[in-house]
């Protein structure tokens, strides 16, 4: 029989059809985002080891050898990164293990800026597991992303990672041997179990599956309304088609005119609002757009983890007889971008005019950060925002 090991422990507690396919390796390729995702965990595990530095690592061993050297490091009473354990056919490998003076601590690693919900399921089956084979847990530690902490120059691990011991927590999870035996038992079936599409498809991640289990939907569904309360009740009373909505039903303005859309299947045009919108602006307009990237560990000074650090941007200069002009800015090389797309946009964005975004709260986000960072550039920021 296959083994049950934590990542497919944590599959299975989101959505047991994903824990099917995932046993038999039939899940999708990871996408790009996917890649980049797990690339920033690895990356923060770097420094979160280097306060381990007594630490052994046993990464690099396959299951069978990995669990004799981890049995000959706890002997020693040894720190060890990717210690390995089976219990009958629970295997786990814990990102950290730590002696103490009774017994052991367990330590997660997890490239988020917070403890998240999913986080102690994934520690409590550890600890099942290590206790399983005899080892003494004491406590249950999550290290993750301090928000907090900005770059300035070398990456001083200390502050850059944040700890939260969550024994109490993991101690609270009772149902891991009854979850572990259903789990084991759905590797046994021929076809994958009959699973409704719910809120678990989102959560805690967005399965890989999704557009498998969706595809049966009608081209305009509740689910693509604003309001995920209201869609998901919806969903469960049998509700799935918008046109199915009964008459009266309480509907926010954005999903009203999704349903007008969905009942009429044309576009709905507002002219009225439409030309109260373009009666508001003030020439020259500036049709502005950003591009970002993101990672967990900051690369540039003036930065923290997960911060949106624009690289290039796009600029529609647009006159009031309809004359347009294009700029744009595009990043070279390995240094920080935001100075030099900073001292470009100074001399491309005028100080009268309106300024134009697709994604509004996302623009604002990046420009405030950008004044915060910068605040040399405060002033055409704010002008920007105004």
């Amino acid at each position: 029989m296959a083994l049950l090991t934590k990542s497919l422990f944590m599959n299975g507690e989101q959505c047991t059809k994903l824990l099917w396919y995932a046993q038999r390796k039939e899940l999708p390729e990871l996408t790009l985002s996917d890649k980049h995702k797990f690339a920033q965990g690895r990356e923060f595990e770097k420094y979160v080891k280097k306060l381990f530095p007594d630490g052994v690592d046993l990464s690099e061993f396959r299951n069978e050898d990995n669990i004799k050297e981890t049995q000959k490091l706890v002997e020693q009473k040894k720190t060890i990164f990717e210690a390995g354990f089976q219990f009958q056919y629970l295997f786990v490998k814990n990102d950290i293990l730590e002696p103490s003076n009774d017994g052991w601590n367990l330590y997660e690693i997890k490239a988020s800026t917070e403890v998240k919900p999913e986080h102690i399921p994934d520690l409590a089956f550890q600890k099942y597991v290590c206790e399983k084979v005899g080892l003494k847990i004491k406590k249950c530690f999550v290290l993750f992303l301090n928000k907090e902490y900005s770059k300035n120059g070398e990456i001083n691990p200390q502050e850059l990672v944040a700890k939260d011991e969550v024994t109490e927590k993991v101690n609270e999870i009772g149902n891991l041997e009854e979850h572990s035996r259903k789990y084991l038992a759905i590797f046994q079936n021929e076809t994958a179990p009959d699973v409704a599409i719910g809120k678990h498809c989102n959560k805690p991640h967005e399965c890989v599956l999704k557009e498998k289990c969706w595809a049966y939907l009608p081209e305009y569904h509740v689910i693509q309304l604003t309001n995920w309360r209201q869609y998901w009740k919806l969903f469960e009373d049998g509700i799935v088609d918008i046109k199915d909505i009964p008459k009266g039903f309480k509907l926010t303005y954005k999903d009203k005119i999704i349903k007008e859309a969905s009942d009429k299947n044309e576009t709905v045009v507002s002219k009225e609002k439409i030309k109260e919108f373009l009666a508001s602006l003030n020439y020259p307009l500036y049709h502005l757009d950003f591009e970002t990237f993101d990672t967990a560990v900051p690369i540039f000074d003036k930065s923290r983890p997960y911060q949106k650090i624009p690289f290039q941007y796009s600029l529609h200069t647009q006159q009031k007889d309809g004359k347009v002009k294009h700029f744009e800015f595009l990043a070279k090389g390995e240094t920080d971008p935001r100075p030099l797309l900073l001292e470009n946009l100074k001399s491309q964005i005028g100080e009268k005019g309106d300024v134009i975004v697709f994604n509004k709260s996302f623009e604002i986000m990046v420009l405030a950060k950008l004044a915060e960072d910068f605040p040399e550039h405060k002033d055409l920021i704010n002008d920007i925002l105004k």
